[in-house]
């Protein structure tokens, strides 16, 4: 049985998020996640959706039903990249979910010249072994107890963490007005021991879903804690929130 994929958007924009903000990307937003976190701004991403939406830079192309086989997949990722383009970003959702399927997937990409920046939440640590060949960054999300209703998933996280560094691997945490010192030293402790090296960035959480916005005060206070474990810290709000685009 030919390999598929569920995916629930396909679009170029500018990398709003990390240390790549600015750079313009595919962003290929596959559906499905194992996480359910209480700051969530891409909910609609949790289910296989029935149709894939594919939009241009000018709007809506098309939409295309659920599942796509590979070739097809590929073949509208390659009609939205340009030659600035800098990568395919691989979101969710959780991507990882759809691994095995990804493999098959990714190859066609490098062989017509499309690095893969992979977004994860840094859970799926056996899955990330079937991507990582070319998988060039990785933007791994670590996710605070306070976001999970109350559980830790520190040690998924440094499981993952310890395979990532194999390739250009960056955190990022999202911080909110609920983020406590203690659970972010705990997790800055923790993966500082894997790699102290790595860039964290500390991104502020956008209001949506209910959610309490933080204070410039605060994200410095939190800031200041986790530069104990990482010297590179960086506070970097969502971009493409702030501009009103995807």
């Amino acid at each position: 049985m030919n390999p598929v994929l569920y995916i629930h958007e396909i679009f170029p924009s500018f990398q709003g998020e990390g240390m790549l903000v600015g750079v313009p990307q595919v962003f290929v937003r596959l559906s499905g996640c194992n996480l359910r976190c209480s700051y969530c701004d891409t909910p609609e991403a949790w289910e296989r959706a029935e149709v894939c939406r594919v939009f241009g830079w000018e709007g809506e192309r098309e939409a295309v039903p659920n599942p796509l086989d590979i070739s097809h997949a590929a073949r509208l990722i390659s009609s939205l990249w340009e030659t600035a383009t800098h990568s395919v970003s691989l979101t969710g959702g959780e991507p990882l979910l759809q691994a095995r399927e990804l493999a098959h997937l990714l190859p066609l990409l490098e062989r017509e010249g499309m690095p893969i920046y992979l977004e994860t939440n840094g859970t799926l640590a056996e899955a990330l072994g079937l991507v990582l060949p070319w998988a060039g960054w990785i933007a791994m999300d670590v996710k605070l107890p306070s976001t999970q209703e109350g559980e830790d998933i520190i040690q998924e996280h440094r499981d993952f963490l310890g395979r990532a560094l194999l390739r250009h691997v960056f955190l990022k945490m999202v911080i909110t007005a609920g983020t406590g010192e203690g659970e972010l030293e705990r997790a800055c402790r923790v993966l500082g021991e894997v790699a102290s090296d790595i860039p964290l960035v500390l991104q502020p959480v956008t209001p949506v879903c209910g959610e309490e916005g933080i204070t410039a005060r605060r994200a410095a206070e939190l800031r200041r804690a986790a530069a104990a474990f990482f010297p590179d810290v960086r506070v970097i709000p969502q971009a493409h929130r702030a501009w009103g685009v995807k």
